[in-house]
């Protein structure tokens, strides 16, 4: 069996690869537009492990994994633009997010694939929706980013129905986890540990008390590779919600391991506004927990304690 995962030298495809080698006997195909050596550095030798460079705009591209593989039986779909790029660049954020999507999609049924497992965000909601937020909630994206993830849940769904593809959503709250980089709403509360935990000073641009859900790439990668065992998924989304955590309560966390970690405050006022409405919006992760049996394993204290351990003793892990 061989599985395909797009954006596969980026953070979650990475983890997510480095997962499957050591649980898996499947053969990996990671396909990416920016190859980061970095991340990959233990599985470029691994004889399992393909790594081709791509843009998911470019069907010719698209088609060229065909040659590289004796069947792609499972796609992973991460690569995907981040905001703020998204919102000041729509045009290319529409290429890569949704007709990449789409390109995705339509190889996975010309190519015979029975799997599209599609990594989704709670940015396809928005302030207003009763609460809690379950899967059957109302979408409505206040992003470019967003409106990417609506459209390729919604072509996913198409397939699903129409052309026998077993395409699941996985909408996640912010994933956090060594090693993490670039843009994203979200990355501040990244940076609160990784800086500290490489000797460094943290700037956040939030105020303290912002709070959001977060989730670690271990159990992240936990519950993605636990898909591949199950053999009959109903539902074709799933809400994640994750651990509650301000800006402040995780410094605090931080400085209990490091009581040297210096964390600063440089609130951005438009970015605040947005992480606002998303600490609004109460989600229920009931389903998942049901149907996936996933239990996250790792609290904001011990997320902490592991991802500061990670960076110490990993310098690969280190930005």
């Amino acid at each position: 069996m061989t599985t395909l995962i797009t954006g596969g030298t980026g953070f979650t495809g990475s983890f997510l690869a480095r997962h499957l080698t050591k649980t898996t006997n499947e053969d990996l195909i990671l396909f990416d537009y920016i190859i980061n050596e970095k991340r990959i550095h233990d599985l470029k030798d691994n004889s399992r492990v393909k790594i081709i460079q791509g843009n998911l705009s470019s069907w010719s591209e698209i088609t060229k994994l065909s040659d590289s593989s004796q069947g792609i039986d499972n796609i992973f779909h991460f690569g995907s633009l981040m905001p703020p790029f998204t919102e000041t660049s729509t045009e290319t954020a529409f290429q890569v997010n949704i007709q990449g999507t789409f390109n995705i999609l339509e190889f996975a049924h010309l190519s015979g694939a029975s799997n599209v497992f599609y990594a989704s965000s709670a940015a396809v909601y928005s302030p207003g929706v009763d609460l809690p937020i379950t899967e059957k909630s109302y979408r409505e994206p206040l992003t470019m980013y967003g409106v990417g993830k609506v459209c390729s849940e919604v072509m996913g769904v198409y397939y699903r129905r129409r052309k026998n593809i077993n395409f699941l959503t996985l909408r996640f709250p912010a994933i956090i986890g060594p090693g993490r980089s670039g843009a994203g709403m979200t990355i501040y509360a990244n940076n609160i540990i990784q800086f500290p935990a490489q000797g460094m000073k943290a700037i956040c641009n939030v105020e303290p008390d912002i709070t959001i859900p977060i989730l670690y790439i271990k159990d992240v990668t936990r519950l993605l590779g636990s898909l591949l065992e199950h053999e009959d998924i109903n539902e074709p989304a799933y809400n994640l919600d994750g651990f509650w955590v301000s800006a402040q309560e995780l410094a605090h966390l931080v400085q209990k391991e490091i009581p040297e970690a210096v964390i600063e405050y440089e609130p951005d006022s438009e970015l605040s506004i947005l992480l606002r409405f998303l600490s609004m919006m109460e989600g229920d992760d009931a389903l998942v927990r049901k149907d996936l049996e996933f239990n996250p394993i790792y609290t904001p204290e011990k997320l902490v304690k592991d991802f500061i351990l990670e960076v110490q003793r990993n310098p690969n892990y280190k930005v």
